[in-house]
């Protein structure tokens, strides 16, 4: 037999082996030799729900980071956002990140409270219809959100973050404007998975025929909802247990609420009105609605991916 022929085939076999070897190394933890888990690219979005306050004519926060699981967006610019033009389903893309499939352990907002994108400030705040800034700031500048996201094993994830202004901006004794408590803050921003989540539509076919001028729906989980929630909270923030919430349209008499994780809820129909022309939405009380679908509006289904839609007639103001 060649001896030649035998060493070139015990090199070509080595290398080969080597090359095995090193690419199950590249799957394998550096530290424990275990295999490194699947991870799934997941975006990030920004939303809003509507602010009950006719004077506001946009909020802008300025975002400097977002983090998911302690993994930061990698390559983030830092960013202004007028949140108040996300609303029905419109979407701010933040970045994207690589995560394991689960549950999320935490989800991070950082906010300048300096500069905007711009350089300029304030780098958050209320523009009114008037063309003034009310600044806006939070205590540490990272908003922990409370809320859990569950990442699919697909690429196709969505972790979208609704900042619902009716519970984040409230006004002071002075009138003037500013974020809830930290804590607050954190709460009344929505997690969800876009792949978890459904749409609820709907029309009034008789708003025109009402005395009210802005009418909100509410959405609640089923058992959320107390008559306490027509009463202020310690932040001044009413309804502040609905899940999400949407103005009806005057023109239309359409509503819209987006990203509504699956499960069961309620809708409660409630009539705002600017009693002292301040600019300010006071509440007139809850509306009694009803529906010509043969879905209960006080107890109902919300699917991933699905849309409930409802007609609905108004019967009358309720008595607060």
């Amino acid at each position: 037999m060649n001896l030649k022929y035998l060493f070139k085939t015990g090199i070509l076999m080595l290398s080969i082996s080597l090359m095995v070897a090193c690419s199950d190394d590249d799957n394998d933890d550096v530290n424990t030799g275990e295999p490194q888990p699947d991870t799934y690219n997941t975006e990030v979005h920004l939303t809003d729900a509507p602010i009950d306050n006719a004077e506001v004519e946009g909020v802008f926060i300025t975002v400097t980071g977002v983090k998911v699981n302690g993994t930061t967006i990698e390559g983030f610019e830092k960013t202004t956002v007028d949140l108040s033009s996300l609303q029905n389903g419109e979407t701010e893309l933040l970045g994207d990140v690589k995560l394991e499939s689960g549950t999320t352990s935490e989800i991070s907002l950082i906010l300048d409270n300096e500069t905007d994108a711009s350089g300029e400030a304030p780098a958050n705040y209320v523009l009114t219809t008037g063309g003034e800034k009310n600044a806006l700031a939070t205590s540490s500048g990272e908003i922990s959100i409370t809320d859990q996201v569950e990442i699919q094993e697909n690429d196709d994830n969505e972790i979208i973050l609704d900042f619902d202004l009716r519970k984040s901006i409230v006004t002071n004794s002075a009138g003037e404007y500013q974020f809830v408590n930290d804590s607050e803050l954190a709460h009344s921003i929505r997690a969800v998975n876009s792949l978890e989540a459904g749409t609820i539509t709907g029309t009034v076919n008789d708003f025109g025929s009402t005395e009210s001028e802005t009418i909100v729906v509410f959405a609640y989980e089923d058992g959320a909802y107390s008559e306490d929630e027509s009463s202020a909270n310690g932040e001044g923030v009413l309804f502040a247990n609905a899940t999400a919430s949407s103005k009806i349209n005057e023109s239309s008499g359409e509503f819209e609420i987006h990203f509504v994780e699956e499960g069961d809820y309620e809708l409660r129909f409630v009539s705002f009105s600017d009693e002292d022309a301040d600019g300010e939405l006071e509440l007139d009380g809850e509306v009694e609605a009803t529906t010509t679908s043969e879905i209960d509006l006080l107890g109902f289904s919300v699917g991933a991916n699905s849309e409930v839609n409802f007609d609905i007639l108004i019967v009358g103001l309720l008595d607060l």
